[in-house]
């Protein structure tokens, strides 16, 4: 008994040197993210607040403390100065979930959020205008170490602060800093949603194969790898996408002919995703604003 007493005060000895990581949510985003988190063996203290039983559930399976609200999770742990507030739950959420940090002292807390179209000063307003902010917008690839997340800040953090923001984001994937959060939008638009892109490309791709004779198993191998393959080699090749293209494109080919339609200025490719990018774009703008 005495023994395990002494490993207990030990274990929670070390664990007070740490900081504390709040997760908000554990839905597809936040378990991603907490899977990315838990890949790097970060030196941090995890803990998840989730209102939803079965994914508090799924967080403790997969080895994180949950709770139900912050009231719960303040009879556990002291949220101290040096604590980071991870907020995954969906924007339409996110205005309940702000009401439960007006009991707590934010000083000094770091908040990060992902929610699409939620701007700072939507937070300053819903919390404080003095609050430490980071608004970021990661994937889904998070969840596999090959997210891609952009982020901006409030002008208030430290180098700690700083540290820990990029720490934490690029443990799952690549991180760009964004200088004005005019372009956080965008971001959204195109790598926040673009998985969603990826996967209908890979979707359609497939469907045209099964329906021009090749088995389901085929046509799926054939659209994947090939994605696949084309992206290990544009991201370890020193050549642009536009010369790998052109390197590909033999004159009267196959590939040209193809081409012809996917390039084609009026119904192309290129015409079809600036639409979606500015519909998604749009939408990112309506969730601040009725946020």
């Amino acid at each position: 008994m005495l023994k395990h007493t002494k490993h207990l005060l030990k274990r929670n000895l070390g664990r007070q040197k740490m900081n504390n990581i709040i997760l908000f949510g554990y839905g597809n985003m936040g378990s991603s993210i907490a899977k990315g988190w838990m890949l790097k063996k970060l030196n941090f203290n995890f803990s998840v607040i989730e209102k939803v039983s079965s994914l508090r559930k799924m967080a403790n399976d997969d080895g994180f403390d949950s709770y139900e609200n912050i009231t719960k999770l303040n009879e556990s742990i002291d949220i101290k100065a040096g604590d980071i507030i991870f907020l995954a739950v969906k924007p339409q959420q996110m205005r309940e979930i702000t009401k439960s940090f007006l009991t707590i002292n934010f000083k000094n807390i770091l908040f990060i959020s992902i929610a699409a179209g939620l701007s700072i000063s939507w937070f300053q307003s819903q919390i404080n205008q003095n609050i430490k902010l980071v608004r970021s917008m990661p994937n889904l690839p998070a969840s596999v170490g090959f997210g891609m997340t952009g982020y901006c800040s409030t002008n208030n953090l430290n180098k700690t602060d700083v540290k820990n923001t990029i720490g934490l984001l690029s443990a799952f994937g690549k991180v760009i800093h964004l200088e004005s959060e005019d372009l956080m939008n965008v971001v959204t638009a195109i790598s926040g949603s673009g998985p969603a892109y990826i996967f209908y490309l890979v979707e359609v791709l497939s469907k045209i194969g099964i329906e021009n004779g090749l088995s389901i198993k085929d046509a799926k191998t054939l659209a994947l790898q090939t994605l696949i393959g084309s992206s290990r080699l544009l991201e370890f090749s020193s050549i642009d996408a536009e010369t790998l293209k052109k390197n590909v494109t033999s004159p009267g080919g196959t590939t040209e002919a193809g081409l012809l339609i996917l390039e084609s200025i009026d119904n192309g490719l290129y015409p079809l995703l600036e639409a979606t990018i500015k519909n998604a774009k749009n939408r990112a703008i309506e969730l601040n604003q009725n946020g």
